[in-house]
């Protein structure tokens, strides 16, 4: 039986993962569930050292094919190694396909589910958590001290820490809501790359500025190619230029993501569906677009051309603006450049 506390995530990861056949999490906070699914994934991921070892279950498939479930946990890749398939959105119906599996004693490849809340008396979650192989976490919200533990942790893996009352005035920015906490984070950790502190001039210039500038407008016009659109909005942003290019790195390692599960097999609605924060539909067909027009190699060399241009910003603070609109325009003339 392996119940796993939000503590020993991490270290299950680390030290036993290898000696398990898969990994249950489930709780009412959706996007918490799909954050550590992702460092789950990723940790599992480099661990077999096999570009593309993931590998997105597509559960109306498996209940269509009741067999195939098992058949994929039980199949090696043609190197040997062990594939980390992600079976997302299950509830408890699930335990129908993937008992054989939970039950294996045989070290096989590594399943993770992702489930919402489970009640405890859930046959799903007691399958899991007396299972020989499988581990289970339930997770739950945060509140403002877990959320501020976790944060500084996640600063301290990039040599960053609070300077004065930098923290204080994050959340009285950004508030305790986890999605949001996360996208400002993440933001700050890119607009801080490279210092020792976080300053609370920082969190002024980067956090919560954005609400009333389209940023997913901006975004959408660059990568369908419309440059003058891209030049239009650009100008008429009120704040840090870098903010931007970081929005549009985010967005960008966000694309990989959706494309990744793409070439694994799965359809563009499947993948709008399970995206997790969710796509507001109105913006879906863009999405699908911005995939359709980029392969991974494609969404690769333009995250490496925004992170040279944030790190020129970060050395010529004066030209921030110039680099910023001349790599937006330069990203719209590549998009422009490729037929869907």
């Amino acid at each position: 039986m392996t119940v796993l506390r939000a503590d020993d995530f991490e270290a299950f990861l680390k030290n036993k993962s290898a000696r398990m056949n898969g990994l249950l999490l489930h709780g009412s906070d959706a996007e918490a569930v799909g954050v550590l699914a992702r460092q789950a994934t990723r940790t599992l991921c480099e661990a077999e050292k096999v570009p593309g070892s993931l590998h997105h279950l597509d559960v109306a498939v498996i209940k269509e094919n009741p067999g195939a479930l098992i058949d994929e946990f039980q199949s090696l890749s043609l190197l040997g190694d062990r594939q980390i398939l992600l079976a997302d959105g299950v509830d408890d119906n699930f335990l129908k396909f993937a008992k054989p599996a939970i039950e294996t004693t045989k070290l096989a490849n590594f399943l993770v589910i992702l489930a919402g809340s489970l009640a405890k008396s859930s046959k799903l979650r007691l399958a899991c958590e007396d299972a020989t192989l499988f581990a289970s976490l339930a997770v739950y919200e945060e509140d403002r001290a877990a959320l501020s533990n976790r944060l500084r942790k996640q600063m301290a893996e990039h040599g960053l820490k609070w300077a004065g009352d930098a923290e204080a005035s994050f959340f009285e920015r950004v508030g305790h809501d986890r999605p949001s906490v996360n996208q400002e984070m993440a933001k700050l950790l890119l607009y801080c790359l490279g210092m020792a502190e976080i300053t609370e001039e920082d969190v002024l210039a980067i956090c919560g500025n954005t609400a009333a500038f389209g940023t997913d407008e901006l975004i959408d016009a660059m990568l369908q190619g419309d440059g003058q659109n891209t030049d239009r909005m650009a100008a008429s942003f009120d704040g840090d230029q870098r903010t931007i290019l970081i929005m549009v790195l985010n967005h960008l390692t966000r694309l990989q993501n959706l494309r990744a599960e793409i070439d694994s097999g799965s359809s563009y609605d499947a993948v709008m569906r399970s995206a997790k924060p969710p796509i507001f539909f109105k913006r879906q067909s863009n999405i699908k677009s911005q995939i359709r027009r980029y392969d991974s190699d494609g969404l690769y060399e333009l995250q490496e051309l925004v992170s040279s241009a944030i790190l020129q910003t970060r050395k010529i603070p004066s030209m921030a603006d110039a680099i910023t609109n001349r790599t937006l325009l330069s990203i719209a003339r590549n998009a422009a450049a490729r037929s869907l």
